[in-house]
Formats: C-alpha cells, sequence, structure tokens
C-alpha cells in the first residue's frame, strides 16, 4: 500500500467496516497517523503504538446529526460527549430558522440572559466570531452552521408580521451573503415558528437566490 505501517500510531484490527459508500460491510484492518486514516486493508502482525481489536465491532465513519439545536450548548459542553458517545462527529447547528446569527441588540439581549444560566458570555457579533469563539472554547465536533431565516428576519424586521419593504429586503439579502461567505452553508426556515413563518413564499425565494 506504500504505507510504512511500522509507524502507525493506532491500528484498529480484525473491524467490520461500514464506509458510508453503501457497500456491504468488509472485514480490514485501519492504520491511524498523526489523527488520520492512511491504510485499509489487511495489516496482519503489523504492529503500532496503540491497538484497537474491534472483533465483532462495526468501524465507520462519524455520524452527521443533521438537525441539532446545539448552537449554545456547544459552548457550555464543548467537548460534546453525549454526541460523540453515539459516535456522531458533526452538528449541523442553525435549524427550524433560528440561529446565533445574525442579531439584533434586542435578541442579544435575549440571548444574553439565557447564556448567562451557563456562566456564558455573549462574545459574538458575526457568524466567523460565534465560530472562532467554539474554536477558543475547544469544541470536540464539527460544526456545519446554518442561515436561521427567523433570526434573520426579526434582526432586520423584527417580530412583526408584515412583508420587508425594498431596503429591508435588500438588508436581508445582503446578510445572508455575508453569512455564507463566512462559512454558513445553507439557510433553514422554521415557518411554523413567528418570525418565521410571517415571510412569503417570494420573500423566501429571493433570500435562497442568495444562498445559491
Amino acid at each position: 500500500m506504500g504505507i510504512d505501517v511500522k509507524s502507525l500510531e493506532i491500528l484498529i484490527k480484525n473491524g467490520h467496516v461500514v464506509d458510508g459508500c453503501g457497500n456491504p460491510w468488509f472485514h480490514a484492518d485501519i492504520g491511524v497517523k498523526h489523527g488520520r486514516i492512511v491504510a485499509i486493508g489487511s495489516m496482519k502482525g503489523r504492529h503500532a503504538t496503540r491497538v484497537i481489536d474491534a472483533s465483532e465491532k462495526i468501524v465507520s465513519p462519524g455520524f452527521i446529526d443533521t438537525h441539532t439545536h446545539s448552537d449554545a450548548v456547544l459552548l457550555a459542553n464543548p467537548t460534546a460527549d453525549s454526541h460523540l458517545h453515539q459516535g456522531i462527529t458533526t452538528n449541523v447547528v442553525g435549524n427550524c430558522g433560528i440561529s446565533m446569527t445574525p442579531v439584533s441588540e434586542a435578541a442579544k439581549r435575549h440571548f444574553d440572559s439565557v447564556l448567562r444560566a451557563s456562566s456564558l458570555k455573549w462574545e459574538w457579533n458575526s457568524l466567523q466570531e460565534y465560530l472562532d469563539t467554539l474554536e477558543a472554547h475547544g469544541v470536540g465536533v464539527n460544526v456545519v452552521p446554518l442561515i436561521g431565516q427567523g433570526t434573520l428576519r426579526a434582526a432586520v424586521v423584527g417580530m412583526e408580521d408584515r412583508p420587508p419593504n425594498e431596503q429591508e429586503l435588500r438588508d436581508m439579502k445582503s446578510q445572508v451573503a455575508g453569512q455564507m461567505e463566512a462559512g454558513a452553508f445553507g439557510m433553514s426556515t422554521g415557518l411554523f415558528y413567528a418570525p418565521s413563518g410571517f415571510a412569503s413564499t417570494e420573500e423566501l425565494i429571493e433570500l435562497a437566490k442568495v444562498v445559491a
């Protein structure tokens, strides 16, 4: 395989490998070096600094939880033990139209009161700053942020049940562009909830065009 297996840090042997590609499981050993998988196959008789016998166990890539509301929880519990113990290594946050950014000053005051219950402080204004805050806390999972359309609408239009005026729509589209450029993977809605559900189909289309 072109790999010096003797230099492996971790050898996971005898596992039932499910690689997530839709194939049936297969027997294989897995070699890890510098925190990355570098070899998959038979490594019988080879050694590593740490050997894990995965006989009769499944070895698979980490699972993606596509619907979490751990946006603030990851700040209080950055190691994300409850997820990692289930094999979940990626959290999608910002679901149901609710995200940590962008927010108005009124919304920040609300979030700040929630965070204080966990002895946390509001340390960000932008999505990039929020992600930097997560990283500074030592977050234990990958994070996939979405733009919460309800949070966005609240920041620009407020909690009123009315269409945005032309300037407000431009502002929302500009905010969406900035969030996407900062690392958002998309936009979520929560049309069952206020103020997300106050948006018309046409308004959602205009925002989705920017996401696209």
